[in-house]
């Protein structure tokens, strides 16, 4: 991932033609690449987070849509072949698998892996550089060190949720609980850069994160639950005030800059809302029936929740949070305590859905709050680490045949470590 060196030739070029006058943008020569060496000075220390933050935009749309493919939360309704395996859930680690070596940008074949490193990468980085830049050469430093954290922090959490196991910067094998051990780290700093900087918002987002990145510890696949990481979630997520949202923006000037789930679903008609998600009644999924997708074939569902290329996906909010305190309340055993944190939930101003009336034992309620977070976060970036750490049955099963198009549904319940690291990095 050291190629990541010669990043930030789109936000440069942004830049150059947001300086610029709309009558003298045809004049603007910018450079295709920005040596590291012109790159790594104070006086550019704001444009090293810019780029760390724009590589995450990317990749956290393609992570969200790739993720939803491979659950049940949105469907294939295209004829590239080569992107099937998204929705059978069948990728393998084979050398050009595209869930590891194509871009963020690519609308049907998108990888996850090449971009979640590169914005690890560049976060990392931006810290290295701006922790040894003088202090009194960069403006606002504590602010750029806290919202590089920040990102950092997220780009960890994506890939332990997301893959099997990984690596860093040619070193071992990580696997998931080492990635959410890093990514609190990475919040811890990001909050305490936050405190000094007085950036009230990117604390906050910071302090859910390291929430998330507890409860991810917490509940590890086939291991037993750990009820102090619980309680440790438990205790950053109520301090997370009502109505706390933090977006990453997005906008439409460019492929690398747009919200491409938006592209995919409504603009080029490749993914479909899935059966699981439509007309359930629940103004927190609302969907719209559209065309027959580019396959002519299946029926394209829009998802309301981003109609344009610019609308901003939430990264950490206050709805996370109370998920997160009912699920650690129902791991100690105060059930009542859990179903009235989600009952808060669904009858908020703007749902007003009635409040639980099922049975009132430990797994009845564990599956009402599995339900509320689908719902709650649908198509944010939750819901397949979600099926892993509970072990939920996979929809439709593994083996079912897959319509139309061949094959059968795989068992795929996180992204295999690509062949293509294994090959390139000599710790694997």
């Amino acid at each position: 991932m050291r190629t990541s060196r010669y990043l930030y030739q789109a936000i440069v070029g942004l830049l150059l033609l947001g300086s610029a006058g709309c009558e003298r943008l045809l004049e603007v020569q910018a450079p295709s690449q920005v040596q590291d060496d012109n790159l790594h000075k104070p006086s550019n220390a704001k444009l090293l987070v810019d780029g760390s933050r724009a590589a995450f935009g990317c990749a956290f749309q393609a992570y969200i849509n790739g993720a939803a493919l491979l659950t049940d939360e949105m469907e294939d309704t295209q004829l590239a072949a080569a992107a099937w395996p998204w929705d059978r859930r069948d990728w393998t680690s084979a050398v050009g698998s595209g869930y590891a070596e194509a871009t963020c940008t690519a609308f049907q074949t998108f990888g996850v892996y090449r971009p979640l490193q590169t914005a690890r990468f560049t976060a990392e980085d931006a810290i290295q550089s701006i922790t040894a830049f003088p202090d009194a050469e960069v403006t606002n430093k504590p602010q750029l060190l806290a919202e590089a954290n920040l990102l950092l922090g997220y780009g960890r959490i994506l890939l332990g949720e997301g893959f099997c196991s990984a690596a860093e910067d040619l070193g071992p094998e990580l696997f998931p609980q080492d990635f959410f051990a890093r990514a609190e780290s990475s919040f811890t700093e990001a909050m305490a850069q936050a405190q000094v900087a007085g950036a009230t918002a990117i604390g906050t987002a910071a302090r859910l994160g390291r929430a998330r990145a507890r409860l991810d510890l917490a509940r590890l696949p086939g291991q037993a639950v750990d009820l102090a990481q619980y309680g440790a979630a438990e205790t950053d997520a109520a301090l997370i005030a009502t109505g706390f949202t933090y977006n990453v923006p997005y906008n439409a000037a460019a492929f690398y800059s747009q919200n491409n789930i938006v592209q995919r679903n409504r603009l080029s008609l490749l993914y479909g809302v899935a059966p699981s998600y439509r007309n359930l009644g629940d103004p927190r999924v609302q969907v719209t029936k559209g065309p027959l997708g580019a396959d002519a074939v299946d029926t394209v569902w829009f998802a309301n929740k981003y109609p344009a290329l610019n609308t901003p996906i939430p990264l950490a909010t206050w709805r996370e949070a109370r998920l997160i305190i009912a699920e650690a309340e129902l791991a100690a055993g105060n059930v009542t305590t859990a179903i009235a944190t989600l009952d808060s939930l669904r009858g908020r101003a703007g749902v007003g859905l009635p409040p639980y009336s099922g049975a009132i034992d430990p797994d009845s309620v564990r599956a009402y709050l599995i339900t509320e977070r689908s719902r709650e976060l649908f198509l944010e970036g939750h819901h397949f680490w979600d099926i892993n750490r509970f072990n939920l049955p996979l929809n439709p099963p593994a083996g079912t045949p897959y319509p139309v198009k061949g094959g059968t549904y795989a068992d795929l319940r996180c992204l295999p470590l690509p062949d293509i690291e294994r090959l390139n990095n000599p710790n694997l």
